[in-house]
């Protein structure tokens, strides 16, 4: 019965009451659950540290047996050639603090200063800039150009990606899109989709470089916001629409259809 009613009390519903997740084995619950029982102090001295490395592998190889998640994909993880890290830093003046991160596209590779944003789903850079913000001369802000990379290609408007709603005049043009935000200041990005390779890494003993073809915005006008600061070499959405960059990856296979964020809290400017 004790048990029983454990199991009842793992199970709660989470964003949007859409899944049925059960606290995990190793969270307090458990490990107070845990140490009632004959040995329990023995079985909780393996255990790992909370957040440690071996912690959060745990736990993801615990939430996806529970979810039933299918472990079809080429990787188990694939992260920024660049690294893991995150920092975030704002301007005082518009009051917008961004979590950051560097990433590598093109070919060959060129860097860009990632806003990371959980609320949209495109990917895009200043490309080949009509209006986009001032770059910084102590920072390392790069511009993208289509022509300078040898794996690059416009995306058509008969792509099924390409919003059919756009002003395509025909099926083979280069596919426009324009992308709006929330805001006061008619934060805007547009200009025309792209496809060319992601830079990435994973752990993998036998392949630890990967190559992705991504789809992603050449911003070419930035309007509000973008113009004064925020955001400026260009912004990751990471929503679960197809065109964002976790989306992708897993349709390709490449990786399961979930990621993780570990935001670090030190301020950098």
């Amino acid at each position: 019965m004790e048990s029983q009613q454990l199991r009842l009390q793992m199970k709660a519903l989470t964003l949007q009451g859409m899944q049925l997740v059960r606290l995990q084995r190793f969270c307090d619950e458990a490990k107070l659950h845990l140490a009632s029982r004959n040995n329990g102090d023995a079985q909780l001295q393996s255990r790992p540290k909370r957040n440690n490395s071996e912690y959060l592998r745990l736990l993801l190889e615990s939430g996806i047996i529970h979810h039933g998640m299918k472990l079809g994909s080429q990787y188990e993880s694939l992260y920024p050639s660049e690294g893991r890290e995150t920092f975030f830093f704002g301007d005082d003046f518009i009051e917008i603090m961004l979590h950051y991160t560097w990433i590598y596209i093109r070919t060959p590779n060129v860097s860009f200063l990632v806003a990371l944003d959980t609320g949209s789903n495109r990917l895009w850079v200043p490309c080949d800039c009509i209006e986009c913000a001032p770059f910084s001369a102590d920072k390392d802000f790069n511009q993208y150009s289509p022509s300078l990379s040898s794996t690059s290609r416009y995306l058509p408007c008969s792509h099924q990606l390409c919003n059919p709603n756009t002003s395509c005049k025909h099926s083979k043009d280069p596919c426009p899109y324009f992308a709006d935000y929330a805001s006061d200041d008619n934060t805007t990005s547009s200009g025309f989709l792209i496809e060319d390779k992601l830079h990435l890494a994973s752990n993998n003993a036998t392949k630890n470089s990967v190559q992705a073809s991504i789809i992603f915005g050449c911003g070419r006008k930035q309007g509000g916001d973008f113009l004064a600061g925020a955001a400026p070499n260009d912004l990751l959405g990471l929503g679960p629409g197809s065109i964002s960059v976790p989306s992708l990856l897993a349709k390709a296979g490449l990786i399961r259809n979930s990621f993780s964020l570990c935001l670090n809290s030190v301020l950098k400017i």
